[in-house]
């Protein structure tokens, strides 16, 4: 097997399931006319993600035998010297990210034929959760920052999609708001954070900004903290983080996770273990040339993860319905991994994230019947 990556093989990996999802949200709905039916809905959803799996295992596969991939592939708008750009970087994080959520989605696929099969908006739901894994391999697989919003914002409209997917049902539809809402406070930092590093670095591409971090470290910031000026690099790396307390349902920002579970049970296994939620710790180990200039956001990264790991498996004990304990449990594991970033172990908080992918879904499958 070659031992390298192109540019088609690689768009063709979230490519996959966004047309699964468009033929089965299209053409399988109600909207649509209901053309295709459920079974060639959930084939085409399922193929689309099976293709991706199998492209993402072959790209992890020459990614071991040293292989890397970092171009644009296309240049949609441009501001003065500001790029737009669609792209993607992948390493061995990105192959590895890639394998989980393309495992996880389609093992979630799987299940949902038997999960959903009398609901009414099977197709939907289909629809709905190939698009999701359209969304986050967007956000793991770019090469910018724009990009790389694109996808942390898609992935929360489908999860709040996905949360009140039984939009008949009250606490659902509270849920979904709840978990929009609190995420929405959560981007507003992270877009502060991509908007200072645009204006100070000029660009949005990965490689460029990290070529000037040094520059940004060096840069005071027109704020004081603490009688003290803050400098530049520590206010970007705190304001990224906020998003990520977010997504990844950190403390004080944690509070959306739980409710979130009166979505559909297939929901609690794509999203909220496997993927979305680890979103956040994904940045954080992607941008870890910017967090390793700044020992002030790290110090503030590790207190904020011991505290979602102490206080969130407190309430876990506590609880007394399965998903909840399910969702606090996530919680604290989130906790943990977030503590590895802020003590700059990157490779240990990646390598806990895969394994609770994994591990987090044996316990949901093997939990079903009690739900």
């Amino acid at each position: 097997m070659s031992s390298t990556l192109n540019a088609t093989t690689l768009l063709a990996v979230p490519l996959a399931p966004l047309v699964g999802s468009l033929l089965a949200g299209i053409l399988g709905t109600q909207l649509g006319g209901n053309w295709i039916g459920r079974r060639l809905s959930h084939f085409f959803t399922i193929l689309g993600v099976l293709i991706a799996f199998i492209l993402s295992a072959q790209t992890l596969v020459k990614v071991i035998d040293g292989a890397r991939f970092n171009e644009t592939i296309y240049t949609w708008m441009q501001l003065g010297g500001l790029k737009m750009e669609i792209g993607f970087m992948v390493d061995g994080l990105t192959a590895m990210m890639m394998c989980v959520v393309t495992f996880v989605s389609l093992m979630v696929h799987l299940y949902t034929i038997g999960y959903m099969e009398e609901d009414e908006g099977y197709n939907r739901f289909f629809a709905y959760i190939s698009l999701f894994t359209f969304s986050m391999l967007m956000l793991v697989m770019s090469n910018n920052m724009l990009q790389l919003f694109f996808g942390w914002e898609a992935v929360g409209l489908v999860s709040y999609l996905l949360i009140g997917f039984w939009y008949n049902k009250p606490t659902a539809i509270f849920a979904n708001m709840k978990a929009f809402l609190v995420n929405r406070v959560g981007d507003f930092g992270f877009i502060m954070g991509i908007g200072l590093i645009a204006a100070y670095s000029g660009s949005f591409n990965y490689t460029e900004v990290f070529a000037k971090a040094q520059e940004l470290a060096a840069i005071e910031f027109p704020w004081v903290f603490f009688g003290q000026e803050a400098m530049l690099i520590t206010v970007i790396c705190i304001c990224l983080f906020i998003g990520a307390m977010g997504k990844s349902a950190q403390f004080p920002l944690h509070v959306w996770l739980p409710d979130s579970m009166e979505g559909p049970t297939p929901i609690s296994a794509l999203i909220h273990a496997a993927t979305m939620v680890t979103a956040g710790i994904f940045m954080v180990a992607r941008m870890s040339p910017i967090y390793e200039l700044s020992d002030a956001a790290l110090n503030f990264i590790l207190i904020i993860g011991a505290i979602t790991a102490l206080f969130m498996g407190f309430m876990g004990i506590i609880q007394n319905d399965i998903k909840r304990v399910v969702a606090y449990s996530t919680l604290s594991q989130l906790g943990y991994m977030t503590v590895a970033l802020g003590a700059s172990a990157y490779s240990v908080a990646v390598f806990h994230l895969m394994t609770h992918a994994f591990s987090s879904r044996l316990c949901r499958f093997m939990a079903i019947p009690l739900l």
